[in-house]
């Protein structure tokens, strides 16, 4: 995939991220959302292109990482992120962690 080509699937599937975002999407979804439908794009204008070319292998997966991370900015990795860590676990309610912190 040329340059050209990553910023034409990065644009169609930014836009596909946002709708999403903004019609279904929660927020704790998002990361998987962004690289199943970045995917998705770099596999669809492969299959666009003709047949898959083994020696690009690297390219494709380059394009992909390309792809997935325009997507990724606009969506709001370090926000959907952490708010998925913070709901992970609760905090301990004895030993090291469970006293709160003071200034």
């Amino acid at each position: 995939m040329d340059a050209q080509a990553i910023i034409t699937v990065s644009a169609a599937v930014l836009a596909l991220v946002q709708l999403l975002k903004w019609a279904v999407l929660p927020d704790r979804y998002g990361p998987l959302a962004v690289l199943a439908i970045s995917l998705g794009g770099v596999v669809f204008w492969i299959w666009t292109q003709g047949p898959f070319v083994r020696a690009a292998g690297f390219g494709y997966f380059a394009a992909w990482i390309a792809v997935s991370t325009s997507a990724s900015g606009v969506y709001g990795f370090s926000r959907a992120s952490g708010e998925a860590l913070t709901r992970f676990t609760a905090p301990p309610t004895t030993g090291a962690g469970s006293e709160p912190t003071i200034k």
